[in-house]
Parts: C-alpha cells; sequence; structure tokens
C-alpha cells in the first residue's frame, strides 16, 4: 500500500457520527456488546440508553470496537446526515485521566 493519508480514524469520531445522526450503536465493552443511542458524551465517555429505561456510561479508552448501520448514518440520498447542518463537530476524544479512580 503506498498511498499515504492523514486519516485518523477513531473511536470517538464514529460515535460522534451516530450521536449527530441519532443512530443507534452497538459498543464492545470487554467482550460484551452493549446497544443503544448515545445520549450524553464528553472527552472521556458516552451515555448509552438502550430505550428500555437503562443507560450506562462507558469509558472510550474501553470500547474496543463500534458497530452501526450505515443507512442509519446516511440520509436517503446518501450523503452524510451531518451535511444538514452544515456545522462540523469536533470527535469525542479520550483526554488523559488523572485524580482519584472509584
Amino acid at each position: 500500500m503506498s498511498s499515504k493519508s492523514s486519516t485518523l480514524f477513531t473511536v470517538g469520531t464514529l460515535l460522534r457520527h451516530a450521536q449527530d445522526a441519532g443512530a443507534p450503536v452497538r459498543l464492545l465493552v470487554q467482550g460484551t456488546w452493549l446497544d443503544g443511542r448515545i445520549v450524553g458524551a464528553d472527552g472521556l465517555g458516552v451515555i448509552l440508553d438502550d430505550g428500555n429505561a437503562q443507560q450506562v456510561l462507558v469509558r472510550l479508552d474501553s470500547i474496543v470496537a463500534v458497530s452501526f448501520s450505515r443507512a442509519d448514518i446516511d440520509d436517503e440520498d446518501g450523503e452524510d446526515a451531518r451535511a444538514h447542518g452544515r456545522r462540523r463537530r469536533d470527535p469525542i476524544e479520550a483526554g488523559p485521566v488523572g485524580g482519584s479512580t472509584f
């Protein structure tokens, strides 16, 4: 592979796409798939709502894989869902963790 690219795909980038579109996601965390919609996010974690009154906070550095349907992200014309607002949002990124542990 000889082509050069500066694109960096991260868990946070994919989560932001899903959050912007309101799309359901599957997150692989410690060998278990968690399903739901992202209802909140910051630089350290996301809150996933399963639609059955259960929410879970997942640390970004614990997510091994993100899965979602491309059809849920794209609109009918096959264009990126985020193009409607013409506003670019930065990816959700995991930052350094400090302080006390729980």
